[in-house]
């Protein structure tokens, strides 16, 4: 047996060695009577001092109840010490022992003792923080936004008890929740449902969280007697977001937080009756409208499940499809997804009315779908009938409400020139096209399909538009005017003149190819087909083709390319000596090719058919003015370094051997050239730096019948740069544009820009 204490160590004899009455209890001889427990317990525990083999033990190595109640009082003790310290410094820090009026205590530290304001800052300004807003309740606690110092972002919520120490006004933390912001691509989202756009990577989601910067209390929230509604909010490019709180104010007060939100109407969210079936009650609503399409979520309070931490819940009315019902509710809910409020509304009407027929009524979940339809459709439908002076925002609100035909009407309206519509279109076309693919599984109208074949026209042009309204099986007769008249999304080209060629076609049939029907001939004139080979873009010229302006109205191209303003062509025409006459022609269609080339049906007087052919290069025809390009300054030979008049005249003399024999010595050709030529310095390449340029006309230098001057530049330390003398690429004129170094040039029979870098 072991002892405690200064314990003795003995042997333990054999059992086969024990007399009788030392053996085991198992082998005990009955008492002659029954003894108490007690007793029995007593005499099997006593050691007999009668037996022979058994040591002497001291009473003070054994271990009793006594000693055992002794070692467990120890730390009993110990934490009943410890209890009575901590509720001398801060008896609300244990909730049982505090009167029944005290808060409930949710810090993790039980050291967590009533503060000053000033100790509180100070406690705070340690870590760049600071207290913000407050808001007192009702129930005597204080509810705190915690701020970083430079940001102004809140980064905790605190609520306080306030008491009184020792005459003085402190407070107790009582619960803290910690701010982490709302995901960006939350916030924005609402925009993103028509987006044509790529999504930006920033915008992904949880790739950044945008700060929370207010703390505001919901007015008219229900159950203001049981717990106050609170929200944080934020602002970003003018859509407001935050998170909804609960403030329970039970017995252990307690602050839930709730739903996040997003509003692109910048509005926090609004305690309203939404569902006009429970006129008694109120709902939250977050105001998602944008521009024109009117979208609220609305939220119903309700208490959460026995399981939940939390005591309260936000449950939003959707439009879930409930199973088992008639088509006309899968109609209506189909309608309603995309917007179409106002059709919405009457198929679900049939429903209703079907179920009046048979003396039932909607179930609560379907008269709040039922009634919150009907708040969008009363939106859309009072909108409708509002004036409005801008005709695009009247037809597209028109069509948000459902009303095709009243808006097709102000789309074709001939007393105006449509450019609101083609706005409208330009912005909003995704709205328009997600309803008008929902309505075409309901109705074969025209309307409706005319209303697509617009949004094709604004998306793929418009080709794609009479294709699609083909298939739709719409007359062309009902849509070849109204696609025309509505074509007009900016064009990327901005044309401000027009270069080309002419031939002559005749006096008979033109075909039928041109876009715009031409007037009848008069006496005296011919047709003449001209060929654009280039058009000065803004400021910058450009080689045809011209992608821009294919699958484009020709009413549209018409106005763009300045033909409406001024239709009348200048014709230049060269002979064998550099001579040169006019001509005028005027722009009666036009004809765009699917790769972009651009050609003008022309009329004009029949004398100028037989002057074409004599012309030694094709005639060149300009639009927009006339073609007046930049003039050279002349230039002294001897301003020059001996180095470069060398380079250039070598060059020069080069040329010429390269068509024939030259009758002079590089010496005489050079005191020639030097003598009688003249130099002009020009800005060629762009590059800022004045190139030599000299053109030579028949007398000075012939080499049969073409087109003189002949040209040849030089850069300004006299190597050669271009020559036309071989007849490749022949030298026009320095394009008139404040793009220097576009060279007008003729190649193959068609005028090019070119540049000598």
């Amino acid at each position: 047996m072991l002892g405690y204490g200064n314990c003795t160590r003995f042997s333990i004899p054999r059992m086969d060695s024990l007399p009788e009455s030392s053996k085991p209890f198992g082998e005990l001889a009955k008492p002659d009577r029954e003894l108490p427990i007690g007793d029995l317990v007593s005499q099997v525990r006593k050691p007999k001092l009668a037996l022979s083999n058994s040591p002497e033990i001291d009473p003070r190595n054994q271990f009793t109840w006594s000693n055992l109640g002794i070692v467990l009082s120890i730390p009993l003790v110990g934490g009943l010490v410890a209890l009575g310290a901590i509720y001398l410094v801060n008896p609300l820090a244990i909730s049982w022992l505090a009167s029944s009026d005290a808060p409930a205590f949710y810090s993790n530290s039980l050291w967590n003792i009533p503060k000053s304001i000033k100790q509180i800052q100070t406690e705070l300004a340690r870590s760049q923080l600071k207290l913000g807003e407050n808001h007192y309740l009702k129930t005597g606690e204080i509810i705190y936004t915690v701020l970083e110092t430079e940001t102004q972002n809140i980064r905790e919520i605190r609520l306080y008890q306030p008491i009184r120490d020792r005459g003085e006004e402190k407070f107790l933390l009582v619960s803290t929740t910690t701010i982490s912001g709302i995901d960006e691509y939350f916030v924005r989202s609402p925009l993103l449902k028509y987006a044509t756009y790529a999504i930006p990577e920033r915008l992904q989601p949880n790739r950044n969280r945008l700060p929370l910067k207010k703390f505001a209390l919901l007015e008219n929230s229900p159950n203001q007697d049981s717990g106050i509604w609170f929200t944080t909010s934020g602002n970003v490019d003018g859509i407001a977001y935050g998170q909804i709180y609960y403030f329970l104010t039970d017995k252990r007060s307690q602050l839930i937080e709730l739903n996040a939100w997003t509003s692109p109407a910048g509005e926090l969210p609004k305690w309203r009756n939404a569902l006009s079936s429970n006129p008694s009650s109120v709902q939250l609503v977050i105001n998602q409208t944008q521009d024109f399409e009117p979208t609220l979520l609305i939220y119903q309070p309700e208490e959460a499940s026995a399981t939940s931490i939390r005591k309260i819940q936000l449950r939003q009315v959707t439009l879930n499809e409930a199973k088992n019902q008639p088509k006309a509710y899968q109609d209506a809910l189909l309608m309603a997804s995309v917007g179409l409020w106002s059709p919405a509304l009457g198929k679900f009407n049939i429903m209703v009315d079907e179920l009046r027929s048979q003396g039932k009524t909607l179930s609560p979940f379907l008269q709040e779908q039922y009634d919150m339809i009907a708040l969008h459709a009363k939106i859309t439908s009072e909108r409708a009938q509002k004036p409005n002076s801008n005709l695009g925002e009247r037809a597209l609100i028109n069509i948000i409400d459902g009303q095709w035909t009243e808006a097709l009407a102000i789309a074709n309206d001939p007393t105006y020139k449509g450019d609101r519509i083609a706005e409208m279109l330009s912005k909003y076309h995704p709205h328009i096209w997600q309803r008008v693919m929902t309505m075409l599984t309901f109705t074969d109208a025209k309307e409706v399909k005319l209303w697509g074949g617009l949004v094709v026209l604004q998306r793929n042009g418009l080709r794609r538009a009479e294709f699609w309204l083909r298939e739709q099986k719409v007359d062309s007769k009902d849509f070849n005017q109204l696609l025309q008249r509505l074509d007009l999304a900016p064009l990327s080209l901005n044309p401000q003149q027009l270069l080309g060629s002419v031939t002559y076609i005749g006096k008979g049939n033109i075909g039928s190819e041109w876009f715009l029907p031409p007037p009848k001939l008069e006496s005296g004139q011919a047709w003449y087909e001209v060929n654009i080979d280039l058009i000065k873009d803004g400021d910058k010229w450009r080689n045809e083709p011209f992608p821009e302006l294919s699958d484009r109205s020709s009413i549209l191209l018409w106005r763009v390319l300045g033909l409406s303003l001024n239709s009348g062509l200048g014709v230049v025409l060269h002979d064998a000596f550099g001579k040169s006459q006019t001509s005028i022609l005027t722009a009666q269609s036009l004809w765009v090719g699917n790769d972009g080339r651009l050609k003008i049906l022309a009329s004009g007087d029949d004398s100028l058919a037989p002057l074409l052919n004599k012309s030694v290069i094709p005639p060149l025809v300009t639009s927009g003015g006339t073609f007046d390009p930049p003039k050279g300054v002349p230039v002294e030979w001897q301003t020059l370094s001996s180095k470069a008049i060398e380079r250039i005249i070598r060059a020069m003399y080069k040329e010429l051997q390269r068509n024939g024999q030259v009758s002079m010595s590089i010496e005489d050709f050079s005191v020639l050239v030097q003598q009688q030529w003249m130099l002009l310095a020009v800005d060629l390449d762009g590059y800022g730096k004045s190139e030599y340029l000299l053109l030579l006309d028949r007398a000075q230098v012939d080499l049969g019948d073409r087109h003189y001057p002949l040209a040849i530049a030089f850069s300004s330390d006299g190597s050669l740069l271009f020559s036309d003398m071989n007849g490749g690429r022949v030298w026009m004129d320095v394009l008139p544009s404040s793009t220097e170094g576009q060279i007008l040039t003729l190649r193959n029979g068609r005028y090019e820009m070119w540049n000598f870098r």
